[in-house]
């Protein structure tokens, strides 16, 4: 990479490379993820995105963190004055996950997932969050939380939500919002004490 380029510039630049990789990933799975395309787009040579990235592999892996922390920031961007989450927020926020959908995985094909994990250096696998952990960072920062939190349906809740989204075209379409908002509601009440209103099934 050109010594010219200051360290604002090189973190510029590899966000804006995992910001549309993501985007050609959504759009096109991970053959739509072109590295020629990609670097056309971030106005780069091809040889500064192997500067960031070894392979394409190793690029998805650091999409998938990278949109990670994009949710943990929305998720703060969220919390309101005290640090802390109201039941409606949270609802709010869930729903905005559902809608961005930054999971890599969604994304890609079953044969694409275990090609890409094949390649995947082992620790990139032992570095998964684990469940008890992310459950208990959410559950401190809500207003009101329950004595003894349901975390564990409430996790479960989130990943049948996750791996809905994936496999968006085995439900009912015009009834798809509708479901992953009772999911929504079932999660916060997991975790919360108080009511807030309920997305209801229709007949």
């Amino acid at each position: 990479m050109p010594k010219v380029f200051t360290e604002q510039n090189r973190e510029e630049i590899r966000e804006h490379l995992l910001d549309e990789g993501f985007a050609m990933l959504r759009v096109g799975g991970l053959s739509g993820v072109n590295i020629d395309k990609l670097c056309e787009k971030c106005y780069i040579a091809k040889g500064t995105f192997y500067h960031f990235f070894e392979t394409k592999y190793e690029f998805i892996y650091h999409m998938m963190i990278h949109e990670r922390l994009r949710s943990k920031k929305e998720l703060s961007r969220r919390l309101n004055g005290k640090g802390k989450l109201s039941n409606q927020v949270l609802r709010k926020y869930l729903i905005w996950l559902r809608d961005e959908n930054p999971n890599v995985f969604s994304y890609l094909t079953e044969p694409e997932k275990k090609r890409i994990v094949a390649k995947w250096s082992p620790e990139y696998l032992e570095n998964e969050e684990n469940d008890e952990q992310t459950m208990s960072e959410i559950i401190k920062l809500l207003e009101t939380p329950k004595e003894n939190p349901d975390w564990k349906n409430a996790c479960n809740l989130m990943k049948i939500l996750a791996v809905s989204l994936t496999m968006t075209d085995i439900f009912i379409i015009e009834a798809f919002q509708g479901t992953t908002e009772i999911l929504i509601d079932n999660i916060i009440d997991c975790i919360t004490e108080g009511n807030i209103p309920h997305h209801t099934l229709t007949t």
